[in-house]
């Protein structure tokens, strides 16, 4: 018989605080920040770098864009690039939809239930866009330049976020500082690179197929995409200092 309810081994419940710990983590996550604020130039221009090889890579045709400014005295050099006409090819739009809408109708009974709703998005996505092409305007507001500069901004707030997050969340654990450090740095080194693969991949995919992929790419491989890395860096963090603490025999409270 299945039970309907899986409680945590009662060591896994409690464990001793102290408050050294949170000034720890509070400390790290101000120094964090502070580094990452003076080498932001310097991170986004490796971006730009980064960026412009992968779109070589693709073959996609782009140009240096305008600077964007995102903090006091941070900003980085935009990317041009362009869409897929429509008009040259006005059956894109309809056929992707169609293409999503059969795919999911097909599969969605072997995805586990949890990835559903989510795939369901891409259809949902796709005939929101195309909607919006027929009937408001034949180009979104938004050109790939825009869509840039959008992800530039978020992804360097979301950089100046994490060590808040792993500070205040794995550094006041009561494991050594030489265990809790490296996962801080390993996740910002997967955030950046991962920013970098994830935003030449939507403009590759706007220019080869169209502004009909923009609002599906920008929650996908934006918001979503980064939440799973941090949830799963995070998880991963937790196991390895909750293997740390077995291992040394740490007192657990009953």
């Amino acid at each position: 018989m299945r039970r309907k309810s899986i409680y945590p081994h009662k060591s896994l419940r409690y464990m001793p605080f102290r408050n050294v710990f949170l000034v720890q983590g509070i400390v790290v996550a101000i120094v964090a920040d502070v580094v990452l604020y003076w080498q932001m130039n310097s991170i986004l221009a490796w971006h730009t770098l980064a960026l412009e090889r992968l779109l070589d890579l693709a073959d996609v045709p782009w140009q240096p864009g305008v600077a964007v400014g995102i903090l006091s005295g941070i900003g980085g050099q935009l990317v041009k690039t362009s869409y897929l006409d429509y008009e040259l090819h006005p059956w894109y739009p309809l056929a992707f939809l169609v293409g999503s809408v059969l795919l999911y109708l097909v599969a969605h009974k072997y995805w586990p239930r949890p990835v559903r709703p989510l795939v369901a998005l891409v259809p949902i996505g796709l005939g929101v866009t195309l909607l919006y092409l027929q009937l408001v305007s034949p180009t979104l507001p938004y050109t790939a330049e825009d869509f840039c500069a959008f992800w530039y901004r978020g992804e360097a707030y979301l950089w100046l976020l994490l060590p808040w997050i792993f500070g205040i969340g794995l550094f006041t654990l009561n494991v050594p500082f030489a265990l809790k450090l490296p996962w801080l740095v390993i996740v910002f080194l997967y955030a950046v690179v991962w920013s970098v693969v994830r935003l030449a991949m939507a403009l590759a995919t706007f220019h080869y197929f169209g502004a009909i992929w923009m609002p599906v790419f920008y929650f996908l491989c934006g918001f979503l995409a980064d939440f799973l890395y941090i949830v799963a860096s995070y998880s991963l963090a937790m196991d390895r200092a909750a293997t740390h603490l077995v291992r040394q025999k740490e007192v657990w409270q009953s």
